[in-house]
């Protein structure tokens, strides 16, 4: 018999794992997460929230604590090019984080370090009763039909604990162990190099010299890489992110080798130099050849890898876990059948592929695109909102589908399977954008005749138990709002759109049928796989 139990155990306590705990609890379910290392890393790494990822945020009440943490430099956006930080300057260009959403969002790009994000996360996750455990390692596991039980070891004591849990999400990175016990591959294009980050102290102010931009790319002979400043007006701690010639990829580079890196980077050569830690990492392009294995499910870099260029890859990882997580919570309250679950790979594993593809192109833009690559680009807000799910938990409707992973979100279709277009609603006397509604539930969207759907959600939430809120747009919201309603969404005057928990479109009805209820739950019975 296990030692204890867990719905959900979570291996890997950084920004995907921490993710994961977060929307977990605040479903309801309590998780246990593990992370072997004590802390968390000090490292930046992912240097940017995108506005998908802070759409999430916000509805979870976060937007103002992560926007706090931004980087000290964040407000300048764009980027410094020069031999060296005293060196002769090579240009400026804009950073690739736009902050206009095109009104297809709620909100624009986080420019935050992966260090200041996640303690947000993590305190937010404890607060809402997640339990979280670093300097604790997963030493092992094995699943059987009902469930994982998994070998704990606590890295400060020693002592061993089984932990007994129905399911577990490998969120322990691009190395992932979890993903390689269960001897599932990967493919793609694999590594093209390393980087390494150096986070170090010195007094760059007289070399900085009042010029304002978020990051210096440098280029010389003895070091190509970016510098950013990581702590606030003042602060002496910086980052140097390096990249690493192929011959020293598998080296590990000491303290005065990495001083050496940060006087190249800044042209003075006997700079006093204080390095805190640094840490290297593979650039790199692949995608998992499955996204589960029983009760088995993997999320972020150990799903899939992609280079820093576009900053996408932390960003789809905490959307995994979102996506994950109300399917999980579903499940396990038995609101919905464990055929659920195989959406999650149904979805992820084409929006992996898709965004990985991307990632690369945007990394090869450096040395110039050849014709076939540059017809694949797709413009970023398309990257981030526009992906196409088909899976069972969508209800697909009959007529032509063109197979593409994304359609353009400036123009949306409101076709089941893509993300819900962005709306302003009247909420007692104020307007609030949509997606900061969706925390957790379902919502029905019925347009200004539509009012004979209000009963059918009443009657489908008393029947189920599920979260499904309705909202009749035009009762409140100007005739503009009805009016985009209906076209951004595909329905007639009395039709309605049904919306899940994640923001996605899954099922609409472009006029009200004779008997509302029945379609409504018939519909939802079908997406959740329920069992009569």
């Amino acid at each position: 018999m296990a030692d204890e139990t867990a719905e959900v155990l979570i291996a890997g306590g950084s920004m995907v794992g921490l993710a994961q705990a977060l929307f977990l609890a605040q479903r309801g379910i309590r998780p246990l997460l593990v992370e072997r290392h004590a802390e968390i890393s000090a490292h930046p790494r992912a240097q940017a929230a995108s506005p998908r990822t802070m759409e999430l945020m916000r509805a979870l009440g976060l937007e103002d604590a992560v926007r706090a943490n931004e980087n000290p430099h964040a407000q300048y956006g764009d980027i410094l090019q020069a031999e060296s930080l005293c060196g002769a300057e090579l240009g400026r260009f804009d950073g690739p984080f736009p902050h206009d959403p095109h009104d297809v969002g709620t909100t624009g790009w986080t420019l935050i370090g992966q260090d200041r994000f996640e303690p947000v996360l993590r305190d937010r996750a404890q607060e809402l009763g997640a339990d979280l455990r670093f300097a604790t390692e997963l030493v092992g596991f094995e699943q059987d039909a009902d469930g994982v039980t998994a070998e704990l070891r606590d890295l400060g004591d020693g002592s061993r604990r089984t932990v007994r849990a129905r399911y577990l999400v490998a969120a322990d990175g691009f190395r992932a162990p979890v993903r390689e016990s269960l001897g599932i591959g990967v493919h793609g294009q694999g590594v093209f190099g390393r980087q390494m980050n150096v986070v170090f102290h010195a007094d760059l102010d007289p070399y900085v010299a009042g010029r304002a931009f978020f990051l210096c790319f440098v280029s010389n002979p003895q070091v190509k890489g970016v510098l950013g400043k990581l702590g606030g007006d003042g602060s002496d701690r910086w980052v140097l992110a390096p990249s690493l010639r192929p011959e020293d990829s598998h080296r590990e580079y000491g303290s005065e080798e990495c001083v050496a890196l940060v006087r190249a980077a800044v042209g003075v050569p006997d700079l006093p130099v204080e390095v805190e830690s640094s840490t290297s990492w593979e650039i790199a392009a692949w995608v998992a050849d499955r996204f589960r294995s029983g009760r088995v499910l993997l999320a972020g870099d150990c799903a899939h890898v992609m280079p820093p260029t576009g900053g996408f890859g932390g960003n789809m990882g905490i959307q995994d876990a979102h996506n994950l997580a109300w399917k999980l919570a579903l499940v396990l309250r038995g609101q919905a059948g464990p055929g659920l679950l195989d959406s999650y790979e149904q979805e992820r594993a084409p929006v992996a592929e898709f965004t990985v593809d991307q990632g690369v192109i945007r990394y090869l833009q450096r040395s110039g695109l050849d014709e076939e690559a540059a017809a694949r680009h797709r413009p970023e807000t398309t990257v981030l909102f526009g992906h196409v799910h088909r899976s069972d938990a969508v209800l697909r409707e009959d007529g032509p589908d063109d197979g593409s992973p994304v359609e353009d979100p400036t123009v949306p279709s409101g076709r089941p399977g893509t993300r819900a277009a962005h709306l302003l609603l009247r909420r007692d006397g104020t307007d609030v954008p949509l997606h900061d509604l969706l925390d957790g539930g379902f919502w029905l969207l019925a347009g200004p005749g539509g009012g004979g759907w209000e009963a059918a959600a009443a009657t489908v939430r008393s029947a189920t138990g599920l979260d499904l809120a309705f909202h009749r747009v035009g009762d409140e919201e100007p005739p503009e709002v009805a009016e985009r309603f209906l076209k951004a969404y595909g329905v007639g005057y009395s039709g309605a759109a049904l919306i899940r928990p994640d923001g996605v479109l899954a099922w609409r009805s472009p006029t009200l049928p004779a008997a509302p209820a029945d379609e409504l739950s018939s519909a939802l019975a079908r997406l959740l796989q329920r069992v009569a």
